[in-house]
C-alpha cells in the first residue's frame, strides 16, 4: 500500500510539472502576441497605418499552427511516428462498421487549417501531424525547426535510455492529461490573449474616428472571425493527441503484461512426468494483475471513480461453474475440457457469434478516459500476444493443465476490473476478454501432445493419491492461508 500510494503520489507530481509547463508555454505565447499586436501598432502611429483586422487574423493563424505543432510535438514524445508530410503518408485503413448493438469508437475528425490565397501553387499545406509549424520558405525557418526536431530527438533518446518502465508510464499518462488541459484551455486563453491585447488599439480607433467624425461606434474587429478557434481545429487536434498518448499508454503496459504471460511458456512443454499436476496459477499470472491494478490506481488519481468494478466474488460451487466461467471452459458445450475438442462444424458456428475483438485502437479512435476502458484495454493487448504465444508453443499434459488452472484464474479476477458497459464502444469489454481466454485454451488443445488430456478435468495427484479439477487447484490456491497475501497483489477487495 505504501509503494502504491508513492507510486500514485509520483504520477500527480509529473502531471502537476505538466501542467506548470503548459502554463509556463501559454505565457510565452501571450507574451509574444502581445509584443507582435504593440509593434503593429507602434508601426501603423509612425509610419503608414496599418489594418488592425488583418495583422489579427495574421496572429490568430500563427496560433492555430502554433497549437498544432504543439500537440503533434505531445504526440512524438509520447511515442507516435513523426510524419514529416502530415496525412499524406498514412494509409487510413477502416474497419467494416457493425451493427446492433456492438458500436466502433468514435472518430476524431479534424477540420483543415485555412489555406492562404495561392498556397495550392505555393505548394503550401498546414498538415494536422507535422512537428513544423513555420510557414516561411527560408534558412532561419529551417533553422528553427532543425533545433526543434533535434530537440524532441533527445528527449526521446533520454527516456529510452533513462527511463523505467513505471516512469515511462507515467509520462504518457502526464502526456495524455497535459493534452486533455489543453483543449479544454489552448484556444480561449491565445484567444483572450489577442482580444485583450487589440483592446488598446481599437480605443486608439475609436477616439480617432471620434474626433474626425464624432461620437460614433467603431467595431476594431470589423475584418475576419472574432473567435481564434470557431472550427475547433486546437480542441479537436489536442483531443486526438490526448487519446494517441492513451492508447500509448494502453499498449505500453500490455506489452508489459504480455510479457509476463509469455515468460517461461516454453516450459509448458516438458513431458518427462506424465502425470504431474499444477499446483497453483503460475506466478506470471499474478504479475498481469499487478499491473491492472497499479493501471487502476493511475486512472483513479487523474479522472477519478470507483478502483474496481466489485469485490472478487466467492469462489462458485461445482453446479455454477457453468456461469461462472462459460461454456467453452467448461465444456458444457460438449467435450469436457472445452480445449481442443471444439472442432469442424462446432468450431465454425461458435466463431459465428463471437464478436470480432479490436485490440488496438485506430489512430483517429476517440478513447475514452475511464478505468474500466484502459484496463481492458491492456488486459486485451496482453491476452492477444498470449494467443499468439501459444500457436507457436507445444504442450505436455502438465502443460495444457497448468494452461488450464491459468485460465480459470484470469477468468475468476477480470470481473473485478472490467466489465461490459452497454451502450458504450466498451459494452462487450468484459466478454471480449472471456472470448480471447477461450480462444487460448482452444489453441493449447491444438498444439499439446497428449489430446486425452483435453477431454479431462480430473486430475490425479500420485503424491496425495487424490483426484483433483482445475477448478479446486485455484479454489485452494485462493482460500490457502498462505496465499492471502496473494489475493491482496492482484484485488482491491476479496
Amino acid at each position: 500500500n505504501d509503494d502504491a500510494h508513492h507510486q500514485s503520489s509520483s504520477l500527480v507530481e509529473i502531471i502537476q510539472l505538466a501542467s506548470v509547463a503548459l502554463s509556463d508555454g501559454l505565457q510565452m505565447a501571450d507574451d509574444l502576441i502581445r509584443d507582435t499586436l504593440q509593434r503593429s501598432q507602434m508601426s501603423g502611429a509612425a509610419a503608414a497605418p496599418v489594418d488592425s483586422a488583418v495583422v489579427k487574423l495574421a496572429v490568430q493563424k500563427s496560433a492555430k499552427l502554433f497549437g498544432v505543432w504543439l500537440a503533434s510535438s505531445l504526440e512524438q514524445l509520447a511515442g507516435c511516428e513523426p510524419t514529416e508530410h502530415g496525412d499524406k503518408m498514412l494509409l487510413e485503413v477502416w474497419e467494416e462498421d457493425g451493427g446492433g448493438e456492438n458500436k466502433q469508437h468514435q472518430r476524431i475528425i479534424i477540420p483543415q487549417l485555412e489555406k492562404e490565397e495561392g498556397a495550392a501553387d505555393n505548394g503550401r499545406s498546414f498538415s494536422m501531424n507535422s512537428t513544423s509549424y513555420s510557414r516561411v520558405d527560408s534558412s532561419a525557418a529551417e533553422s528553427i525547426n532543425d533545433r526543434t526536431s533535434n530537440l524532441l530527438i533527445r528527449l526521446l533518446v533520454q527516456l529510452d535510455d533513462g527511463a523505467s518502465d513505471r516512469v515511462y508510464s507515467n509520462f504518457l499518462l502526464a502526456i495524455c492529461e497535459m493534452c486533455r488541459l489543453a483543449e479544454r484551455s489552448m484556444a480561449n486563453t491565445l484567444n483572450q490573449s489577442i482580444q485583450s491585447a487589440m483592446e488598446e488599439d481599437a480605443h486608439r480607433v475609436a477616439d480617432s474616428a471620434n474626433t474626425l467624425f464624432g461620437d460614433i461606434t467603431i467595431n476594431p474587429h470589423r475584418k475576419g472571425k472574432d473567435g481564434l478557434d470557431s472550427e475547433q481545429i486546437l480542441s479537436k487536434r489536442f483531443q486526438l493527441a490526448a487519446s494517441r498518448a492513451l492508447s500509448m499508454y494502453i499498449m505500453n503496459r500490455g506489452a508489459c503484461a504480455a510479457s509476463e504471460l509469455c515468460t517461461n511458456v516454453f516450459l509448458l512443454s516438458d513431458s518427462r512426468d506424465p502425470y504431474a499436476i499444477p499446483s497453483r496459477p503460475r506466478e506470471e499470472c499474478l504479475r498481469v494483475f499487478e499491473i491492472a491494478k497499479a493501471s487502476c490506481e493511475d486512472c483513479i488519481s487523474i479522472v477519478g471513480g470507483d478502483l474496481f468494478v466489485a469485490p472478487v466474488a466467492p469462489f462458485p460451487d461445482e453446479m455454477e461453474y457453468v456461469d461462472m466461467f462459460g461454456d467453452r471452459l467448461t465444456g458444457a458445450t460438449g467435450g469436457g475440457g472445452g480445449g481442443g475438442a471444439s472442432s469442424g462444424l462446432q468450431l465454425d458456428v461458435e466463431r459465428m457469434f463471437i464478436e470480432k475483438t479490436q485490440v488496438y485502437p485506430h489512430s483517429l479512435d476517440q478513447l475514452e478516459f475511464t478505468r474500466n476502458s484502459v484496463v481492458s484495454g491492456i488486459l486485451r493487448v496482453a491476452l492477444s500476444a498470449f494467443v499468439e504465444c501459444v500457436r507457436s508453443s507445444v504442450f505436455s499434459s502438465f502443460g495444457y493443465r497448468q494452461m488450464k488452472v491459468d485460465a480459470i484464474f484470469l477468468r475468476y479476477i477480470i470481473p473485478h476490473y472490467v466489465k461490459d458497459e452497454f451502450g458504450t464502444s466498451e459494452a462487450n469489454a468484459c466478454t471480449c476478454l472471456f472470448n480471447t481466454i477461450d480462444d487460448i485454451m482452444l489453441k493449447a488443445g491444438q498444439r499439446c501432445f497428449d489430446h486425452e488430456v483435453t477431454n479431462d478435468d480430473d486430475y490425479y495427484d500420485v503424491e496425495k493419491d487424490e483426484i483433483f479439477t482445475p477448478y479446486q487447484l485455484v479454489q485452494r490456491f485462493l482460500e490457502g492461508g498462505q496465499e492471502s497475501s496473494s489475493m491482496k497483489r492482484v484485488a482491491f477487495a476479496h
